[in-house]
């Protein structure tokens, strides 16, 4: 019997960086709307369960009483800013998704989380994750590499990948030496233990903006098509394989691929809809 996958998306937010450093959007009342915003996205547009949790002491779960008691939203709070500044936001998140998980009655060591920095709306978000469903069980799903380095935006992965692998990698993190969150990330994927890898194949549409830079995220359009995108991140799937340490695809994976990869250089390419 195939059992099916459960699936829950955590939203890690801190309201009151409290002045932390790399940190551009600082004022609390905005990033709460912007949390807020986001929050009601994902009750609105999706039907997975959701877990918010914030680290400076800032409640929103009465204004979503009636999805906190029926189970859909779980709010969690704690005192978890008063860290080493030095370390930055990244380990702060670190930190947000270890508490998350070890304090989450909805999450548990079959769920896969869909990890999204909270104020940012992911406007194809289901479409990911119905993707993410065709892949075999214990998939880590990101953003593709770059410079040793992965967009920790939104990434797709079994529980376990998050409290073996890349957890105890996090407490490493230290923004002022440059040891970023995303250097984590990528080096858990790299040394995993029994999770394989695969991109996104469907190009997520993330707006918001970044914390970091203020900079404004707009929704992708793409100048290749959906089937070229696949194409291109069914390659990297093969590249990136080579530099993993563990967990390998194994040979008839790397040949579905390459079938696949045929199949889909026959594809018309049409362009994507902006």
């Amino acid at each position: 019997m195939i059992m099916k996958r459960r699936y829950v998306i955590l939203l890690t937010a801190c309201v009151n960086p409290c002045g932390m450093p790399f940190t551009v959007l600082n004022d609390a009342s905005e990033r709460l709307r912007q949390y807020r915003e986001a929050l009601d996205f994902y009750l609105r547009e999706t039907t997975f369960p959701i877990v918010f949790c914030e680290n400076t002491m800032c409640d929103v779960g009465h204004d979503y009483s009636e999805y906190v008691e029926s189970g859909r939203l779980e709010v969690i709070t704690f005192n978890g800013n008063d860290f080493d500044k030095s370390k930055g936001k990244g380990y702060g998140e670190a930190i947000i998704l270890k508490t998350a998980i070890a304090r989450s009655s909805i999450i548990d060591g079959d769920t896969i989380i869909v990890k999204v920095t909270g104020r940012l709306k992911v406007l194809n978000i289901t479409e990911l994750i119905q993707d993410n469903g065709k892949i075999g069980n214990n998939v880590v799903q990101t953003f593709f590499s770059s410079s040793n380095m992965i967009d920790s935006r939104l990434f797709i992965a079994p529980c376990a990948f998050y409290t073996d692998d890349f957890l105890p990698k996090a407490m490493g993190i230290s923004d002022s030496e440059g040891v970023f969150f995303e250097h984590k990330l990528y080096e858990a994927i790299i040394e995993r233990k029994h999770c394989y890898y695969y991109p996104f194949l469907i190009v997520p549409v993330v707006i918001g903006s970044s914390g970091s830079t203020g900079q404004p995220y707009v929704e992708s359009k793409s100048r290749h098509s959906a089937s070229r995108f696949r194409y291109d991140m069914l390659g990297n799937v093969l590249r990136f394989d080579k530099r993993c340490s563990r967990s390998h695809l194994s040979l008839f994976d790397k040949i579905v691929i390459c079938m696949k990869r045929c199949r889909l250089l026959l594809t018309p390419r049409e362009q994507c809809a902006p």
